[in-house]
């Protein structure tokens, strides 16, 4: 075992390192500062803008519609959360643009009669499909090309809009740089979590990744999600055993999907997890679910920085978030306007 370091020489290691720092800060008075991030940016020419500006933007401006539509179709008690958390996105994707050396753009409200909730949506899905975009969500139906911003139109029709508008957004995600990457993926997610929320849930296709490695962090967060529904299951009765075995199906079946894309990086599944206790009441179950849920989005998150530019694979992390998302309202938890990512106060 090497020696420990004496007393002296460590304080020595000290003041020669506070020497130097100051030195070094002392130099750094006289020479230029660093450019800002914001020097050079042009706002009338997008050749000069921060990587992905044109994304936000759009993005902003679509949360924005579709803020339009649900409040002219009538917010359902049941979804009145949701219009906070588009507000959120909203003034939060303003920040991010504003922030890149950009004025705010004015945000379009088409008159009411001419907002199409999903035609060109619709389209977009169902007329090139995977081969444009590479998604491999099916999101259309004989309705979703139909509803209008018109009397008459229900959130029904504006989640048909939302699921309808899936393969669009996956499409501009393929796009992203890792700067963004995460933050619109979580946004994607939303949106289709939402979509679900008023009644027009997505129809996925079985997840074509993440493959290999990347599988791996989020299979070490769904194998304790199974195993801890499964106690939670057994432990309860009625409508709660129902809420936890529905959830439990889904988890299982997303956690056998992952560990045939992880094929051979997938670890040995231990036997068993510890669990908190006691589990008695119905609040401590259902804390207990809460919090194995909540860790499986920040884990599709970080499967998607490692899935830069691949349509397939992001639509894959792009429903893990989301049915996450899903499954936290499922349980009664609170729904966040960036699934898997913590905002800064």
């Amino acid at each position: 075992m090497p020696p420990r370091p004496s007393r002296r020489s460590v304080l020595r290691g000290f003041v020669v390192g506070g020497a130097a720092v100051l030195l070094a800060g002392c130099e750094g008075e006289d020479q230029a500062r660093d450019p800002s991030p914001t020097d050079g940016v042009v706002p009338d020419d997008p050749q000069t803008w921060p990587d992905d500006s044109q994304l936000l933007i759009a993005a902003r401006q679509r949360v924005h519609l579709n803020l339009l539509a649900l409040t002219e179709a009538g917010v359902p008690d049941s979804a009145e959360a949701l219009v906070g958390l588009w507000e959120t996105q909203i003034a939060r994707l303003g920040q991010l643009i504003t922030l890149g050396g950009l004025p705010l753009p004015e945000l379009v409200s088409p008159p009411v009669g001419q907002r199409p909730l999903d035609d060109e949506a619709g389209r977009s899905a169902t007329g090139d499909g995977g081969e444009a975009g590479g998604s491999t969500a099916t999101t259309s139906s004989p309705d979703d090309a139909s509803a209008t911003t018109s009397p008459g139109v229900t959130p029904q029709d504006v989640g048909r809009s939302l699921r309808a508008q899936v393969p669009v957004l996956v499409r501009e995600v393929a796009t992203a740089t890792p700067t963004n990457l995460a933050l619109l993926v979580s946004l994607a997610a939303q949106q289709a979590d939402a979509a679900a929320w008023l009644g027009a849930p997505v129809d996925w296709a079985p997840l074509a990744g993440p493959e290999g490695a990347p599988a791996v962090p989020v299979l070490a967060v769904t194998r304790p999600a199974v195993f801890g529904l499964e106690v939670l299951a057994a432990r309860s009765r009625d409508e709660e055993r129902a809420t936890y075995e529905g959830i439990l199906e889904e988890v299982r079946s997303l956690t056998r999907q992952l560990t045939t894309l992880a094929g051979a990086a997938a670890p040995v599944a231990p036997l068993g997890y510890d669990l908190p206790e006691p589990l008695e009441t119905p609040e401590q179950r259902r804390s207990l679910a809460l919090a194995l849920v909540s860790d499986i989005s920040p884990a599709g998150l970080g499967a998607a920085q490692r899935l830069v530019g691949s349509a397939d694979q992001l639509t894959a992390a792009l429903r893990i978030v989301s049915d996450a998302a899903t499954w936290t309202r499922e349980l009664g938890g609170s729904a966040e306007p960036f699934p898997g990512m913590t905002l800064p106060s």
